[in-house]
């Protein structure tokens, strides 16, 4: 048994095309969310189109969980599109509640987020700038820090 996995977390990662599905299974906590930030930033580092982190087998969801998206949020910048699937009283109440679906595109199942994910991949090939270069002279990447930002209570 790996040790995230007896801090009642666990973990998988799937390719979808140009996507990379994180599906994240158990709590999510002080003494887990360093895993889950692991995880995605090796998902984003792998510089696919777009990391979808889906909470639908997340039981528990703490702040310091919704703070790891957000710096996963800013850290993937224009390179790769970051969205999450969450729904329910667990995950996807508490996100919205905080404003957190203000930065980050939280949908309700695996099959929208992905749909939507290859539509934004065929906008950004066909975009009237011709470039298919993503975070091109874009003023996040370039600096580092990210105009939307959440403010959580």
């Amino acid at each position: 048994m790996k040790h995230n996995e007896l801090l009642g977390l666990g973990i998988t990662s799937e390719h979808h095309d140009n996507a990379i599905v994180l599906r994240v299974n158990g709590e999510v906590d002080l003494a887990t969310a360093s895993d889950l930030a692991h995880h995605i930033e090796q998902a984003v580092t792998a510089a696919p189109a777009a990391v979808i982190v889906d909470l639908s087998g997340v039981s528990f969801l703490a702040s310091v969980g919704m703070s790891v998206l957000i710096a996963a949020r800013r850290k993937a910048c224009c390179s790769t599109s970051l969205v999450v699937v969450a729904s329910g009283p667990t995950t996807g109440r508490p996100m919205h509640l905080v404003g957190l679906d203000a930065a980050i595109p939280i949908f309700t199942d695996i099959d929208s987020a992905l749909e939507s994910v290859g539509s934004s991949l065929r906008k950004s090939v066909t975009g009237a700038s011709g470039s298919s270069e993503s975070g091109a002279g874009c003023p996040e990447c370039a600096t580092g820090t990210s105009t939307a930002d959440v403010h959580t209570a």
